[in-house]
C-alpha cells in the first residue's frame, strides 16, 4: 500500500519522469496508487511541462511530486528528471517507470517477489504493447522482433552473456545497487539510458532478469506516425551497431518475396518456383512473429512494416551522425559513433528513393484489394483518439465551443442534429472506421461541450477499454463504479432489456452495456465522458429523472422485479 512522509519507510519507490504527459499520467497512476500487498511511494517529476500534468499529478493523494531542476551541460531530459526523484527517493528498491505505462493489479508486489526469488539486483519488463493506429500495427512488430534478435531476453538474464539490455518503461533496482553504478549520474548524457545502466550492472557482477511481461504492464508508446517517428529515430541508431546494413538486409529480405510474385504472376516462373512465392512470405511472417504480437499484425508487419522499419533505421544513424536528434521539444548533439561500420551516408537517399517507389506501388496495389487498409489513413483528421475521464473524447475536451466541435467533426450528410430536454446534440457517424461504423454524440449547452459519448472503436480508454468489450475488462481498469439501471421502453437497438450503466461520478466517466441478446450477455455499448461530480444526460435522461433506479455496484443485469426476462 502506498505509505506517505510519515507513515514509515517504503519498500519501493516508484519514480515516474513527466514532460507534457497530460493525456497519460492519469492512468499510470491510477494503475499505480492501488498496487496492494507492499509498501511503496510514488514519485512524479514534472520535467518542465507546459500541459495539465502537474496538475493531474497532484490530484492524486499521496504522490509527491516534485520539480526537475535545470538540465545541466551534458544531460539528457529524463536522466535529469529520475536523477531528482531518486536523490528524494526512500525506499530500498527503485523502480523507474514512464507516464505511457499502465501496471496491472498486483503486479508491483509481484515483480518485488520475483526479483528476489531469481536474486536479481536489477529487474526489467519489456511491457505488453498496445497498437491501435495502421502505422503502429505495421511497424512495432518489426520493431520488437529485430530487437528481441538482438537482446534475446534469455542470454540478456544469463550472468554468463555479455549482452546486456533493460527497457526504461519498467527498472525495477536495488537502492544499494543503483548507487555502487553511479546511478543515472553515471549515464547523463546517454540517450539510451536503460541499456547504458543495465550494462553497468552487468559489468559489476550483478544479476540482471529481463523478460517480456504482458501479465504486469502495458504501453501505447506513440499514438500517430509523427511520434513514433521521432522517438524511433531516438533511439534505433543506438539500438542496432549496425543500423544501415541491417536496413540493406531487410529490405532485401523483404524485397525477394515481392519479386517472387510479381515474377510468378507474370508467368516467368513456373513449377516449381511456386515454392519462392508461398515460402518467402511465410518466412517474413515468421520472422515478425517471435515480437508477442497477433498473428493478423505479424502479416500487416511483414507486408508493410519492414520498409518503413528500413527508413527509420536510415534516418535515426542520420540524425545521430548530425547530431540533431529531436525528443519532446530538446535537441540532442551527436553522441559516440557506433555506427563507423555501417554503409556510407549516401546510402540513405539512394536506397530510399527506389524504396519509396517500390513501396508506394506495392501499398496501391494491395490497397485496391484490401479496402480495409485503404482507410485508415484517410479519416479521421485528427491522430489523438485516447479518452480522459472527466476530460476529452480524443482531441474534443469538455467545455470546447460548438465551432470547435464541428472543426473536428465536420457534418456529413448521414450525420443529425436535434434539441431535446439535455440541450442539443451532434450524432457524428464514424463512417470511415475499418473495424465497423460507430457514432460519436456530442452534447451541448449554451454551445458549450459538456457530455461526450463514443459508439465507436475509434476511441478507447487509456486501458484500452472500448466499444464491444465485456463488462469483465471494465470492472479490472475501474474500482469505484456505481451501478444503474435506465427503465425505458425496451430497444431492439440495445438488445431489448433496460441499459445498465456503471458510473465514476467523480472521474467523470461511465459505461453503458447493452444486452446481447443471441449471446445472453451484456457489452460495453458506449463510453461516456462529462464533468466530474456534475449532472449528465445519458440516452437523454437526466440523472434526476425517475427512470434511473440504483442497482448493486458492478451488476450486470438488474433484478428481475426492475426489468423480467424477455
Amino acid at each position: 500500500m502506498p505509505v506517505t512522509e510519515t507513515s514509515g519507510k517504503p519498500e519501493v519507490s516508484v519514480i515516474i519522469p513527466a514532460r507534457n504527459e497530460e493525456a497519460n499520467l492519469g492512468a499510470c497512476l491510477e494503475s499505480l496508487v492501488s498496487q496492494a500487498g507492499v509498501e511503496f511511494e510514488i514519485i512524479v517529476v514534472n520535467d518542465h511541462s507546459t500541459d495539465r500534468t502537474g496538475e493531474i499529478a497532484v490530484s492524486f493523494p499521496g504522490v509527491r511530486v516534485i520539480e526537475a531542476g535545470a538540465l545541466p551541460q551534458g544531460w539528457t531530459g529524463k536522466n535529469n528528471a529520475v536523477a531528482c526523484g531518486a536523490r528524494e527517493a526512500r525506499g530500498q528498491w527503485l523502480l523507474f517507470t514512464d507516464a505511457d505505462t499502465v501496471h496491472l493489479p498486483g503486479s508491483l508486489a509481484r515483480a518485488l517477489s520475483e526479483a528476489k526469488e531469481h536474486e536479481a539486483e536489477m529487474l526489467s519488463y519489456s511491457p505488453e504493447q498496445i497498437a491501435v493506429t495502421f502505422w503502429e500495427m505495421a511497424i512495432l512488430p518489426v520493431v520488437f522482433a529485430e530487437l528481441a534478435r538482438q537482446f534475446p531476453p534469455a542470454k540478456v538474464s544469463d550472468p554468463a552473456s555479455p549482452i546486456a539490455a533493460a527497457n526504461g518503461q519498467f527498472i525495477l533496482i536495488r537502492r544499494e545497487t543503483y548507487d555502487a553504478i553511479g546511478g543515472h549520474a553515471a549515464v547523463a548524457g546517454d540517450i539510451l539510458e536503460d541499456v547504458a545502466l543495465a550494462g553497468r550492472v552487468k559489468a559489476s557482477g550483478r544479476k540482471i532478469r529481463f523478460r517480456y511481461a504482458a501479465d504486469a504492464v502495458r504501453t501505447r508508446m506513440y499514438r500517430n506516425f509523427a511520434q513514433l517517428r521521432e522517438g524511433w529515430t531516438k533511439n534505433l541508431a543506438l539500438l542496432f551497431p549496425k543500423p544501415g546494413w541491417l536496413a540493406v538486409k531487410l529490405l532485401l529480405l523483404w524485397i525477394i518475396p515481392w519479386t517472387a510474385v510479381a515474377l510468378y504472376l507474370a508467368g516467368v516462373l513456373a513449377s516449381p518456383w511456386w515454392m519462392v512465392f508461398v515460402s518467402s512470405p511465410v518466412y517474413l511472417v515468421m520472422r515478425t512473429s517471435r515480437a508477442n504480437f497477433t498473428i493478423d499484425m505479424s502479416i500487416l508487419a511483414s507486408f508493410f512494416g519492414m520498409p518503413m522499419f528500413a527508413y527509420l533505421l536510415l534516418r535515426s544513424r542520420r540524425m545521430h551522425r548530425k547530431g540533431t536528434v529531436a525528443w519532446k521539444g530538446r535537441t540532442y548533439g551527436s553522441t559516440d559513433d557506433k555506427t563507423s561500420n555501417a554503409v556510407p551516408n549516401q546510402s540513405h537517399k539512394t536506397l530510399m528513393k527506389p524504396l519509396v517507389s517500390i513501396f508506394a506501388i506495392l501499398f496501391g496495389i494491395t490497397c485496391s484489394h484490401l479496402p480495409l487498409h485503404a482507410q485508415i489513413a484517410e479519416e479521421p483528421r485528427f491522430t489523438n483518439t485516447m479518452i480522459e475521464p472527466g476530460h476529452s473524447m480524443g482531441p474534443l475536451k469538455l467545455g470546447d465551443s460548438l465551432d470547435r466541435a464541428q472543426e473536428l467533426f465536420p457534418k456529413k450528410d448521414i450525420d443529425q442534429e436535434w434539441d431535446d430536454a439535455c440541450g442539443s446534440t451532434i450524432d457524428w457517424t464514424d463512417s470511415n472506421n475499418p473495424v465497423g461504423h460507430g457514432e460519436v454524440f456530442i452534447r451541448l449547452k449554451k454551445g458549450k461541450v459538456f457530455q461526450i459519448e463514443s459508439s465507436t472503436t475509434r476511441f478507447h480508454t487509456a486501458e484500452d477499454v472500448t466499444t464491444f468489450d465485456p463488462p469483465e475488462k471494465v470492472e479490472k481498469s475501474y474500482k469505484e463504479m456505481h451501478a444503474w439501471v435506465l427503465l425505458t421502453a425496451p430497444s431492439p437497438a440495445l438488445g431489448s432489456r433496460p441499459p445498465v450503466f456503471w458510473i465514476d461520478k467523480k472521474k467523470g466517466i461511465a459505461f453503458e452495456l447493452a444486452y446481447d441478446a443471441p449471446h445472453r450477455k451484456r457489452y460495453v455499448y458506449k463510453v461516456i465522458v462529462f464533468e466530474p461530480n456534475k449532472t449528465f444526460c445519458p440516452e437523454q435522461e437526466t440523472v434526476n429523472s425517475l427512470k434511473w433506479q440504483a442497482i448493486d455496484a458492478y451488476r450486470v443485469e438488474p433484478p428481475r422485479e426492475l426489468s423480467p426476462e424477455p
